[in-house]
């Protein structure tokens, strides 16, 4: 009797086929298609020439097909309205993020009510304990002269 692994899909014991020894999906219908989305899903991120192949190929369905999701979407309202709260959250999410960039990206801009006037100025060391950054060094800002 062979070794038997667990299936990475399904976690169920099986024995790999003898034609192949690296085997690590079972012989289940869904598992062999989760082996195959997750190769084809490698594949287009690694094949330049799968990728164009696919892309020609799906360009060509869809020409073939101009109707098909609009009649899908008419004969399955439910899917129209789950997709609608999709897309909401996915749009929530995004918004969300964008809003953590932006504040992100503002961190250590200057805000403008605070902004400093042209003129020169003398910038003076300033020793501290505090460390804020290893490049950064705490300045004090005095006005030599104004405009």
């Amino acid at each position: 009797m062979s070794e038997r692994r667990k299936c990475k899909h399904c976690l169920q014991l099986f024995c790999p086929r003898p034609q192949n020894p690296d085997q690590h999906y079972c012989s289940e219908r869904e598992c062999q298609r989760a082996r195959k989305r997750i190769w084809q899903k490698n594949k287009l991120l690694s094949d330049p020439d799968y990728r164009t192949n696919q892309s020609a190929a799906q360009s060509c369905w869809q020409k073939k097909n101009p109707d098909y999701w609009s009649n899908y979407r008419a004969k399955n309202p439910d899917y129209m309205e789950d997709n609608r709260q999709r897309q909401q959250e996915r749009n929530r999410r995004r918004r969300v993020q964008e809003i953590d960039q932006m504040a992100i990206a503002k961190m250590d801009a200057s805000i403008p009510e605070r902004s400093i006037t042209p003129g020169r100025y003398l910038l003076t060391m300033v020793e501290s304990g505090m460390i804020a950054k290893r490049d950064a060094l705490i300045v004090e800002i005095n006005v030599v002269s104004g405009g």
